[in-house]
């Protein structure tokens, strides 16, 4: 049964992808079946295009690095399937070839660069729970995307522009040395003056930013030449009005309590609800017609599950078979768009 289980998945990331890609399985877990235990010696049997698929466990599969465009998918940071077990990882480190990989539906220690002359564009991270995530200031357009996420930061010192998309995030703590990127559909948890340093030249729309200190990062030039559209600031230490100094600008911002349905405090846990509620300020109210935070513009899934079939029932009707007869099997999944 569990031979049947896994080709159908294998199916449906083949239909999902629409590649000629080899895919690759992985588990830690004990009596599981996969081509491998290990991930990185999954990487390392790996061509650039393949996909690899990392099953849920309750045992971390460690830090390593990579240096082919892969794309590695996990279970979700959140799942919420029969047995919630989370695909965990290290640090994960990109290094040159990792270019146009993707990282979807893990939880990651951290994310970072090794060597100052690689350039790593074109990254995508998707529905991740990531400590932090530090940019070669060479590197461009990344999409960071339905992910919680600690901190990010660029290199220090590097004034190229990073081009990155950021978008339907939940950020905890600190954005440092970023710059020329969107941030569009966030929520912005920090609450201590200076988790926002060396900001410039970023637009900002439809986040909502609940509790920072903003007002000292804005008068401590910390944000600098960025534009603020259909945001929600909310908190003591937050403005009241947009401050049009060094050089940022915007409109249509609101001063207010987002009214979430259940967010009470700025510790993240699963239990928090970042949905607005019906009287919100922020229903309808963003750059695109749709609410501002999390589940506007692109939308956010809340257990971080990729963006593929999962398979919630998988019967064999017929166990014995006769020669030359039917295995009659049931099926049932649901999609995670």
């Amino acid at each position: 049964m569990k031979t049947c289980y896994k080709l159908f998945v294998l199916c449906c990331f083949m239909a999902v992808y629409n590649v000629q890609a080899a895919v690759i399985t992985v588990s830690n877990r004990p009596g599981d079946i996969a081509n491998f235990t290990s991930i990185s010696d999954a990487i390392n049997a790996a061509a650039d295009g393949d996909i690899i698929y990392v099953s849920g466990s309750a045992t971390s599969y460690g830090s390593f690095t990579l240096a082919k465009r892969l794309t590695l998918v996990g279970s979700g940071h959140n799942p919420d399937n029969d047995n919630g077990l989370v695909s965990q990882l290290g640090s994960v480190t990109l290094v040159t070839g990792s270019s146009g990989s993707e990282i979807i539906g893990f939880r990651i220690a951290g994310i970072s660069w090794s060597n100052p002359s690689d350039v790593i564009n074109n990254i995508n991270l998707q529905r991740n729970n990531i400590g932090s995530i530090a940019i070669n200031g060479n590197s461009k357009e990344w999409i960071i995307q339905e992910n919680i996420i600690n901190s990010i930061s660029s290199s220090s010192g590097i004034t190229f522009e990073e081009n990155l998309i950021i978008r339907n995030n939940i950020i905890t703590s600190s954005i440092s040395n970023l710059r020329y990127s969107l941030f569009t559909n966030n929520v912005f948890t920090a609450t201590f003056a200076g988790a926002f340093s060396t900001i410039q030249f970023n637009s900002f729309s439809n986040n909502i930013f609940f509790q920072n200190d903003l007002n000292s990062d804005f008068t401590n030039a910390r944000i600098q030449n960025c534009t603020f559209n259909n945001n929600i600031f909310f908190g003591s230490s937050n403005p009241t009005s947009l401050p049009t100094i060094n050089g940022n600008s915007g409109q249509d911002n609101i001063f207010a309590n987002p009214q979430f349905v259940n967010v009470p405090n700025n510790t993240f846990d699963y239990n928090q609800d970042f949905n607005l509620q019906g009287s919100s300020p922020g229903i309808n109210a963003g750059t695109d017609n749709t609410d501002i935070g999390l589940f506007g513009g692109a939308g956010y899934t809340v257990s971080g599950t990729p963006a593929i079939p999962e398979v919630t029932l998988f019967n064999i009707l017929n166990p014995i078979v006769p020669q030359n007869g039917n295995l009659n099997v049931r099926i049932e999944g649901k999609a995670n768009n």
